[in-house]
């Protein structure tokens, strides 16, 4: 039994991850607003949708939509997860859901996986505004917009984030507070920046790969995730396999090809495929997310032949924070993991 439910949790991990790995090809810029009175003509990837008045019963269909809502300081009654398909309502949030838990006030509606919401659930909460992804929602978009009004967007890499958040921001008249967001992000970066400057001269180059085990998959990170994009941000140059310009966020590899793409850093995105959807308390989320993928690298003699595994120069963060929460607080998040894990380098690197 176990086996079979880690099968289905893998598919769809696996199916998030072909969603999400693709570039969106479109011509429609991914926000913009055309008032009408107290109404409001809004562009998305979706296509034009009217919105009018404030909503205030809002449905967020990922993590990166709750991130945005809960930073502009608003509360949602319904909640899709993007890995999980735990039963039950969130009646404890700041226990069921990872990082973003202990900003929600109130119990709020589970509404299923990301991909496929219920619908019956989401008619039920009678919302006024629904939040989600263009590649993991285009499917039910017509059905979506019978319920309320629905807005998609862009979902995994970069800083794509920012559109959605100044639209989202702009239908709330919260269009101060998402400048705010934008700026600080920004002075996060070049905080970080200026912190690891000696790490990133020392050791420009680094090798990331997202993985559970590293006897099943492991895949390649480009600059086009979001995490990868962030090591980018901050001066580092990601190992790759070609000199061509890379159109999926992960690349897949195998184990055997590591010592080509041999690194002055390595950054392993880990993933516990089970536990995601087990989740009893955030607190250990971090842990058990990663302890697979440790354990896998400690034990692969190809691993531990590469020069940072000979000179203790690996670290770990959890994929979840790449793949699920490409927001403000994933910036943070991952920037503060970064600090914590890098700076005795930088200490070292400035000593020499």
């Amino acid at each position: 039994m176990k086996v079979i439910v880690r099968l289905l949790l893998l598919s769809c991990l696996m199916l998030v991850l072909v969603l999400g790995c693709h570039r969106q090809a479109s011509d429609i810029s991914s926000s913009h607003l055309t008032p009408r009175g107290d109404c409001q003509t809004v562009q998305h990837l979706g296509g034009e949708t009217q919105i009018c008045g404030q909503p205030k019963r809002i449905v967020v269909l990922n993590p990166k939509m709750l991130d945005i809502v809960l930073l502009l300081g608003v509360q949602p009654i319904g909640y899709a997860e993007i890995f999980s398909n735990r039963r039950g309502d969130f009646d404890r949030p700041q226990e069921q859901i990872p990082y973003l838990g202990d900003r929600i006030t109130h119990p709020i509606a589970n509404l299923g996986m990301s991909s496929k919401p219920s619908l019956e659930t989401i008619i039920k909460l009678k919302p006024d505004l629904i939040l989600g992804d263009i590649r993991g929602n285009q499917q039910q978009y017509s059905q979506l917009s019978q319920i309320a009004p629905t807005l998609l967007f862009d979902y995994v890499g970069g800083n794509k984030w920012q559109d959605s958040l100044q639209a989202i921001a702009q239908v709330l008249g919260r269009s101060n507070q998402a400048k705010k967001i934008i700026a600080a992000h920004r002075q996060q970066i070049t905080k970080t920046r200026q912190a690891l400057a000696p790490v990133v001269k020392t050791y420009p180059k680094v090798l990331m790969v997202s993985s559970e085990q590293l006897n099943s998959s492991i895949n390649l990170v480009t600059p086009l995730d979001f995490c990868g994009g962030l090591l980018e941000d901050i001066g580092f140059k990601l190992a790759k396999v070609s000199n061509s310009t890379p159109t999926n966020i992960t690349q897949p590899i195998s184990v055997e090809i590591l010592p080509q793409l041999n690194a002055d850093l390595i950054i392993v995105q880990g993933h516990n495929i089970v536990e995601l959807s087990n989740i009893k308390n955030t607190t250990s989320f971090t842990k058990t997310q990663l302890q697979s993928v440790q354990k896998s690298w400690q034990t692969n003699t190809l691993a531990q032949s590469l020069r940072a595994s000979r000179n203790n120069r690996v670290y770990f963060i959890p994929t979840y924070i790449c793949l699920g929460l490409p927001s403000p607080s994933g910036t943070q998040i991952t920037l503060q993991s970064l600090q914590e894990q890098l700076l005795p380098l930088a200490k070292i690197a400035s000593q020499n």
